[in-house]
C-alpha cells in the first residue's frame, strides 16, 4: 500500500503543470494589495497638534436639556434680556458659562415686552408653567 501512494504522488508530481497565468495574476494581485495598503497607511491630513502649555487644551462638552412648559424658580446668579426671543440662546449661554448648572427662559410678554433668560448656579426643582422653558446641564 505504501508503494502505491508513493507512486501516485510521483505520478502527480511529474504530470502536473502549474499555469503561468496564475502566477502572473497572483503577482499582480499582491502588487495591488501592497499599494492599497501603503496608500491607506499614509494619512491625508496631518493631525492638529495642540500647543504645549500648563493649561488644559480640552474643551468640556455639555448636554443641556430643554424642558418646555417648565419653570425652575430660584438660584439665579444672572439674567439678561433675550431680544431674539429664542430659548436656544438661553440654553447656549448656559452651555458656555462654567458657573451655570440650569437655566430658565421666560417668554416675551410675561415679565415685560422681551424674553428674559435666567442662569442658575444650582438646578432648582422643576414646576409646570406654560410661561417658560427650562433646562439642566448634564
Amino acid at each position: 500500500m505504501k508503494f502505491k501512494m508513493v507512486t501516485a504522488w510521483q505520478y502527480a508530481k511529474k504530470n502536473f503543470v502549474f499555469p503561468r497565468n496564475i502566477i502572473f495574476f497572483g503577482l499582480v494581485l499582491l502588487l495591488i494589495l501592497g499599494f492599497s495598503t501603503a496608500v491607506n497607511l499614509i494619512p491625508l491630513a496631518q493631525p492638529a497638534i495642540a500647543q504645549v502649555s500648563p493649561l488644559s487644551t480640552t474643551i468640556p462638552r455639555y448636554a443641556v436639556t430643554a424642558e418646555f412648559g417648565r419653570d425652575r424658580a430660584g438660584s439665579d446668579y444672572t439674567s439678561f434680556v433675550n431680544s431674539t426671543a429664542a430659548a436656544s440662546i438661553c440654553q447656549q449661554s448656559c452651555i458656555n458659562d462654567n458657573r451655570c448648572n440650569a437655566y430658565t427662559y421666560v417668554r416675551p410678554g410675561v415679565q415685560g415686552a422681551s424674553a428674559v433668560c435666567y442662569l442658575k448656579t444650582v438646578a432648582p426643582a422643576s414646576t409646570p408653567n406654560s410661561c417658560c422653558v427650562s433646562g439642566v446641564k448634564l
